[in-house]
Order: structure tokens, then C-alpha cells, then sequence
């Protein structure tokens, strides 16, 4: 009757999850935050080397932030998804990632307050900019002409290069320009494309920013992850040792020969087992 009683009991205690199938859930989750962390980095790579390459004028970082990142979220994706040296490939996507997190930070510095404060789009969206081209189909010939720079203070001479946007309004002439924050852009097509490339470089500002949360997140998510895996072999071997219903029960070998040779005499005797707990009950 009480067998009967705590069979019932035990039908109505809720099933527990096991270790297993709660990793796997976990895994699944860090997979496609890894996943996004690779499509960020790889979106980072692209922007800032295509930004890097429309002007000479501006030293673009942007990307490294995105290389570095790029090759740890790839080692943390081969990590989560084999399992020989999984802990080595977690560890080293662990490093890697914590690099890319100081790198975006850098970048972020570097590009956004660096570059992207210091550029003053105000003449060229007043139209006082002026492109020069060399007038030739080669875009790569490197020219060289005088230009007649005034403002309401001063004016002076002001040499440009072929293929240049170039802004008298922000050019210095008492110091030649040396002191002027980026008031020529060599290498443009034309002085809309700075427009471009100011959207552009407040984009990669933005990608840094996110990627920079992003990069801390993953770290923390994968550093879980490795040390799970590294404790879930022992425990789950621990718990179906315990808790395995089918698992046989040690008995005494002398109550069990016993048992074969007088099948009767358990009526008269109890087991030693039931004996020692009665003694010790007493």
C-alpha cells in the first residue's frame, strides 16, 4: 500500500530536464549569437575597407576591429560545433574576442571623435567647395595646379592634386594648412561623395558601437559554455550512476546462495539486511 502511495506521489512530481537537453538549448543559443557576432564583424570588415579606399585623406580604422573579431567569432563557431579540442577553440576564441572588444573601443575613438568631429561639412553643403579634375580619362594620373583660395580674412595660393575636393573656406593660409582638419579630399569622385563618406564613417562608428556590446556578450556566453562542457561529462556519468532506474542492485552473495540452495528458508529467516536494519532501529 505505501509502494502504491509514493508510485502515485511520484506521478505527479514535474519531470526535470536534464543536463543534456538544457546544453544543447544553451549551445543552440550561443551558436547563433556567435553567428551574429560573424556577420557583424565581417560587415565591419567590408565597410571600413571600402570606406578606407575611396579617399587618401582619411585613415579609416574601422576594419581592424573587424578582423580581429571576425577570426574570433570563427573560432568560437568551430568551438561550439566540434568536439575535439572544443575548450582549446573556446579559450582561443575567448583571447581573440577580448582583443577585438579593446580594438572596437580604439576604433571607435579613432573614427568618431577623431575624424568624424573634426570634419566640417558646413561649405560643402553651402556648394563653396570646388572639385578639380585633370580634364583626362585617367583617374589615376596625379597632376598638380594652383588654385586661388579667399575668405573674408585673407587669400592665397593653395596647390591641389588631380581628382580632389578641395574647401578654401577651411584652409589656413598663414600656416600653408597644416593646422586645417581635413580641408582637401584627394582620390574622390566628386564633392557629393564626401557626403558618402561622412554617412559612412558615422555607420562604421555605429557597427564599432554595437560590435563592441556585442563582442562583451559573446565572451561571457561562450565563457559559460567552456566551462560547462568541461564539468557535464563527470556530472551527467554521476547522475545516471544515481538516479538510473534500471541499474542492477548490489546484493550479498551469501544471502543469495543461500536463497538457491533453501528456497524455504526466508520464510524463517529474514535477510541480513532486514536483521541489521531492525538492530539498528532498536
Amino acid at each position: 500500500m505505501t509502494a502504491r502511495i509514493q508510485g502515485a506521489t511520484g506521478k505527479d512530481k514535474p519531470v526535470p530536464k536534464s543536463r543534456a537537453t538544457e546544453m544543447v538549448v544553451r549551445v543552440r543559443r550561443a551558436l547563433w549569437l556567435v553567428l551574429g557576432m560573424l556577420s557583424l564583424s565581417l560587415l565591419l570588415v567590408l565597410l571600413g575597407v571600402y570606406t578606407t579606399t575611396r579617399t587618401e585623406s582619411l585613415n579609416v580604422s574601422g576594419y581592424t576591429s573587424g578582423v580581429i573579431l571576425t577570426l574570433g567569432s570563427f573560432l568560437g563557431l568551430l568551438g561550439l560545433c566540434l568536439k575535439e579540442n572544443r575548450k582549446q577553440l573556446l579559450t582561443a576564441a575567448i583571447i581573440f574576442l577580448s582583443f577585438g572588444i579593446i580594438s572596437s573601443f580604439v576604433c571607435l575613438l579613432i573614427d568618431g571623435v577623431c575624424i568624424v568631429f573634426n570634419m566640417d561639412v558646413r561649405p560643402l553643403e553651402a556648394g563653396r567647395c570646388q572639385y578639380y579634375s585633370s580634364g583626362s580619362g585617367y583617374i589615376y594620373e596625379n597632376f598638380y595646379t594652383t588654385v586661388s583660395c579667399w575668405n573674408p580674412q585673407e587669400s592665397c595660393n593653395m596647390t591641389v592634386r588631380s581628382g580632389t575636393c578641395y574647401c578654401c573656406d577651411l584652409y589656413d593660409c598663414a600656416n600653408g594648412g597644416y593646422l586645417s582638419n581635413y580641408y582637401e579630399f584627394v582620390g574622390v569622385r566628386s564633392c557629393e561623395e564626401v557626403f558618402t563618406l561622412y554617412i559612412l564613417i558615422w555607420t562604421l562608428t555605429g557597427l564599432n558601437l554595437m560590435a563592441f556590446f556585442t563582442g562583451i556578450l559573446t565572451t561571457a556566453v561562450l565563457g559559460s559554455i567552456k566551462d560547462l562542457r568541461s564539468n557535464s561529462p563527470v556530472t551527467e556519468a554521476s547522475e545516471s550512476t544515481a538516479s538510473s532506474p534500471t541499474a542492477p542492485l548490489l546484493m550479498n552473495a551469501n544471502t543469495h546462495i543461500v536463497h538457491q540452495l533453501h528456497p524455504e528458508a526466508s520464510m524463517y529467516f529474514p535477510p541480513a539486511g532486514t536483521t541489521a536494519a531492525t538492530q539498528s532501529f532498536s
